[in-house]
């Protein structure tokens, strides 16, 4: 039977799992990595572990999560309300994206299925509430149009950009950039309205 922690060790432990499991997840994968492997490193016993999360993979979610909203931020903050201040944002967001480890584990498609299989069906719903209430709060900063796009149009855009940074080798060099491009530039079209040809 795990041994009770008090509140200072829950935080520590907690804290140490996090850092581990950021480190572990990134070298090796979620599916790779074991809860024995997790607890050892964070000094406390496998059986402990499940005080803290129920799966391996909620951790994973939690710390995906977190990377998420740092990472996406920026795009709520700061007086610039120029079509070129977002998209510079915008690409500033899709380098970060694509250069994390934790988002890039969700590129795999095994990966994928093993972590959704494991994450409540609530916590899942629950992360594309989020992530509806970002659609909104970012249409809300940036829409210069006289009518805000559909949420939709812009989910669908956003959607296609995250799954280019984790197909990067799908596209090859060549096609990579261009690609990003055009879907930037089609979401900056939802926002400021299509740009006017010379």
């Amino acid at each position: 039977m795990p041994r009770a922690f008090n509140d200072n060790e829950l935080t520590a432990i907690r804290a140490r799992l996090r850092d581990e499991g950021a480190r572990l997840f990134a070298e090796t994968g979620v599916i790779k990595t074991s809860v024995e492997h997790l607890a050892t490193r964070a000094g406390i016993a496998k059986g402990s572990f499940y005080k803290f999360y129920d799966t391996k993979e909620l951790l994973y979610f939690e710390l995906l999560e977190d990377a998420q909203n740092r990472i996406r931020a920026p795009l709520l903050t700061g007086t610039a309300r120029s079509r070129g201040a977002f998209e510079k944002r915008l690409r500033a967001l899709f380098a970060q994206i694509c250069d994390d480890p934790l988002v890039q584990i969700m590129g795999r498609e095994a990966e994928r299925i093993a972590i959704t299989n494991r994450v409540p069906p609530k916590r899942l719903l629950a992360h594309q509430t989020q992530d509806q209430q970002f659609l909104d709060a970012l249409i809300t900063r940036w829409n210069m149009k006289k009518s805000p796009p559909k949420r939709d149009a812009v989910a669908a855009r956003i959607t296609l950009l995250m799954m280019l940074s984790l197909q990067r080798g799908f596209f090859g060099d060549r096609l990579f950039g261009p690609a990003v491009d055009v879907v930037i530039s089609t979401i900056g079209d939802c926002l400021f309205g299509a740009r006017v040809s010379k």
